[in-house]
């Protein structure tokens, strides 16, 4: 924890000056009251999420590791009435990767899987077909969750309510009902970085061939159980028994997925999580915690790792790792594109504000937009005082037809930026 010490002393001397107090946050019985318009003038919640056509909100803030604030904003769907709570559930899209990388890493801290290790000795189902890429250079796990493997599919389309589903399998195989492309390795593993949810879902097989288990179970199992994380699940098509249920929306705002009311992703690891504002902040606890040796969660080396950028990537293990202009922060962004919108978008970095020697952070859960930046016009109101330069801080926006930054605590120390496409 030195070299931590060593980085954060000059950069809160710096910027001290700009932090909002601790008690105003924590006391803040009115979220809104602290949100801007795109012009910096203030604006309530209600209208911003009016100008995007967002039906529902849920917001969560920790403070020094403590949730001190769970609420909802807005109904499930446009036209429903059932109202948003910090329990309601939202479509993940990618940020369903910081859970599979949480739960790999647990995995890799009970000594069953081996981060550095040829993945091709744990896979059963499914083995990495060989290629003169990986002759001298195995793909391993640490690889694969810093999107430096080397495989192709960038990302996934989403199954309508009347679709057959695909299983891994088939998947990695690109055979039908799966929508995508056989996975194919591209480049020398290691050597390079190119995002892709294709390898992600071969992290989902090592979890089912690992455990035995389907990949909700052991997610379950390892990782919802873990934490208390009751209202998230893997599972898709997701059951209407489980309830409270944010709807999809399509690009113009109006219901899509119907008679459902929301899709399903049978690539879970990429893009499968259904939760919670109230449970991504349990997440987000315990991962800030690890960090800083204060949880059982996850060994802080392991918890430090994976906010510290691997070598040829801009990703740790899992998140993306980015210098803001006060701080290293790690995030997560993601979307689902059923209608074919962006999968990504690059945000203002004024949200994500963080230093290590105070923890805080804020989940922002939000219904679908009428376009792609939905999420990034919510996200944009959010003013600089909250992103106090004295705490850990960090956003997710998660939902149907919006893009969704995820944030937490920063890395540990300064990482290389050397990155190279493919």
């Amino acid at each position: 924890m030195n070299g931590l010490r060593r980085f954060t002393k000059p950069l809160l001397l710096a910027l001290s000056a700009l932090a909002l107090p601790a008690a105003a946050l924590a006391a803040a019985a009115d979220f809104t009251s602290l949100l801007r318009g795109d012009g910096g003038q203030r604006a309530s919640l209600q209208q911003r999420m009016g100008v995007h056509a967002v039906p529902g909100v849920a917001v969560a803030i920790i403070e020094n590791h403590q949730l001190v604030l769970a609420r909802g904003y807005g109904a499930l769907g446009a036209d429903l009435d059932q109202p948003v709570t910090a329990h309601t559930v939202f479509s993940a899209g990618s940020v369903s990767k910081m859970a599979n990388a949480a739960l790999l890493l647990r995995l890799v801290d009970a000594g069953e899987l081996s981060l550095d290790g040829d993945v091709n000795a744990t896979l059963r189902s499914w083995q990495v077909p060989p290629s003169r890429y990986t002759a001298s250079t195995p793909v391993s796990l640490r690889t694969l969750l810093a999107h430096t493997a080397g495989f192709n599919v960038h990302g996934f389309a989403d199954f309508q309510p009347d679709e057959r589903l695909p299983s891994t399998l088939q998947i990695l195989t690109g055979q039908s009902p799966a929508k995508n492309a056989a996975l194919r390795i591209r480049f020398v593993p290691g050597s390079a970085m190119d995002y892709s949810g294709g390898g992600t879902t071969v992290t989902q097989a090592l979890v089912e061939d690992l455990t035995g288990l389907d990949y909700p179970q052991a997610a379950q199992r390892h990782l919802f159980a873990v934490l208390g994380m009751g209202r998230s699940s893997f599972v898709n098509p997701l059951p209407a028994a489980h309830g409270n249920i944010a709807r999809a929306h399509d690009s113009r705002g109006r219901p899509t997925a119907l008679p459902r009311g929301w899709q399903s992703m049978p690539e879970m690891a990429a893009s499968g999580l259904w939760t919670s504002a109230n449970d991504m902040a349990l997440l987000l606890i315990a991962l800030m915690q690890s960090a800083a040796g204060d949880s059982a969660f996850l060994q802080p080396g392991t918890a430090i790792e994976m906010m510290t950028r691997q070598p040829n990537s801009w990703h740790g293990l899992g998140p993306r790792v980015n210098r803001s202009e006060r701080a290293w922060i790690f995030h997560h962004g993601g979307a689902n594109d059923s209608e074919g919108l962006p999968e990504q978008f690059t945000w203002p970095r004024r949200h994500l504000r963080s230093s290590p020697v105070r923890r805080a952070s804020q989940v922002i859960v939000g219904a679908p937009g009428k376009t792609p930046n939905a999420a990034g016009g919510l996200l944009r109101c959010c003013p600089v005082e909250f992103w106090r330069p004295s705490a850990c801080c960090g956003v997710a926006a998660l939902g149907h037809r919006m893009t969704m930054p995820f944030g937490a605590a920063p890395t540990s120390r300064r990482v290389g930026l050397a990155t190279r496409r493919a």
